[in-house]
């Protein structure tokens, strides 16, 4: 059964609900007045008996209420004095059933209480015509009633059906080619509703699941770019070697193991990414200061640094004190920041580096920020710089610019430590990263 008919069945079961309801109100609204009418005939019945009678309730056992009417089914009356005894019952119900379900009616001499009257499911001739007289005009009337507002009810049920069905139908046939491989179809996004924000979240989804599939085909392409000139080399060493016939001088085997040793990095590079994006990577946190670890990052950059002329100027912002952190992690990460700024700054720039100690939502981090002053990188780049392998294309190649690794190593590295990593960016103004790091040490990291 489809959402439409499901639709249409609610609105007809509560179009009955509704009609039974109305029904049993009424009735139950009618037994309650009938009932109070005839409580109060009892009790003015007995109020004369009363007053005949000098004023006394002796011989009211014998008192007749035929004037008043009689009991129904199971139904019955009573008179109680104001001390609470009986004093009459008339019918086949439980005296504590009439008082307790019945209709009561003070019985007042002079202003006062001489007794209560009590009538539970009590007929008179002319209630039970008035009664079946009303009720039948309301059964002619209520079906009348119900059918045209079952037929309105049916009309807008259905018209409802098709207004709340009708976006979905519109989404299932995307959904369809999206699940045939067609990444690249779209969800008309229409309106600001729920369907809506269902249509933009799939199209979020759809340009998720096709970037994964494009990050996917780039992965494997450029695993198999990396590995492919590397072992072009070394193949062309090892047949130069054989060829010669001679002993190989050392030089000759240098440009094989520099290859061996940029594999065997990207290899383990690969290694240590996986590791974080599983949650596994193993953290040896210990309290370190951030100020000594950057300046001994920046020492081991002089040579590099006096080669291109540029400048770093390492600054805290107040007081910064000890961090608790993997520091060789860390170090791997802010040496990728520190090499890429130094990569892409002229010859003559310079390179800020900025550590201060903030606070957000009560929760106080340290914030390290990275500022070259280089080509910058283009706005829509900005998104996938944390990539594996993602290069851009004008900032950064093969020959220059590493294999791709280092940008997302640092993403999970930071994250494994329950910080984040962004970055900003203008061409032609330079480019700023920013790692931020908890204080307090995350409960679940997977510590030593």
């Amino acid at each position: 059964m489809n959402v439409r008919f499901k639709l249409f069945g609610i609105m007809a079961s509560l179009v009955l609900l509704v009609t039974a309801v109305y029904f049993g109100t009424t009735q139950g609204y009618l037994e309650s007045r009938f009932g109070r009418f005839s409580a109060t005939d009892i009790a003015g019945l007995l109020q004369t008996y009363y007053e005949e009678n000098g004023n006394s309730w002796n011989g009211v056992g014998q008192a007749d209420l035929a004037a008043a009417g009689r009991p129904g089914t199971g139904g019955g009356a009573a008179l109680l004095s104001p001390q609470g005894t009986y004093l009459l019952k008339v019918g086949q119900a439980d005296d504590s059933l009439i008082v307790r379900r019945g209709f009561r009616q003070a019985i007042r001499v002079k202003g006062v209480r001489v007794g209560t009257a009590y009538a539970y499911r009590w007929d008179t001739d002319d209630s039970l015509r008035l009664k079946d007289s009303i009720m039948s005009s309301m059964k002619i009337e209520g079906v009348r009633a119900a059918a045209l507002t079952a037929s309105a009810a049916l009309l807008l049920g259905l018209w409802l059906a098709w207004k709340l069905t009708r976006p979905l139908k519109r989404l299932i046939a995307p959904i369809d080619r999206i699940a045939a491989g067609e990444l690249d179809v779209r969800f008309p996004v229409d309106s600001r509703d729920e369907y809506g924000k269902v249509a933009a979240a799939l199209n979020h989804m759809a340009n998720q699941l096709l970037r994964a599939q494009e990050t996917r085909k780039r992965l494997t392409a450029d695993v198999a770019h990396e590995l492919r000139t590397p072992l072009a080399i070394i193949n062309s060493q090892l047949e130069n070697i054989q060829n010669g016939g001679r002993s190989v001088p050392p030089e000759t085997l240098l440009p094989i193991q520099d290859e061996v040793i940029r594999m065997t990095k990207m290899i383990g590079d690969l290694h240590q990414l996986a590791l974080a994006e599983s949650g596994a990577l193993p953290l040896d946190r210990k309290p370190a200061d951030l100020a000594v670890l950057l300046d001994g990052i920046i020492g081991k950059l002089e040579p590099e640094l006096a080669a291109q002329k540029i400048r770093i100027v390492r600054t805290a912002a107040g007081t910064v004190r000890p961090v608790d952190i993997d520091s060789s992690r860390m170090t791997q990460v802010f040496y990728n920041l520190l090499s890429n700024a130094i990569r892409y700054t002229p010859s003559g720039g310079t390179i800020e580096c900025v550590i201060s100690e903030r606070e957000a939502d009560g929760s106080p981090y340290v914030s390290v920020s990275v500022t070259d002053t280089g080509i910058g990188v283009p706005e829509e780049e900005l998104p996938y710089l944390f990539e594996r392998f993602y290069r851009v294309e004008e900032a950064r190649s093969r020959h220059t610019g590493g294999m791709g690794l280092g940008l997302a190593i640092a993403k999970e590295f930071v994250q494994a430590h329950g910080g984040s990593i962004s970055a900003k960016s203008k061409p032609g103004q330079g480019t700023t990263f920013v790692v931020n790091l908890p204080r307090q040490p995350l409960q679940n990291a997977n510590y030593k």
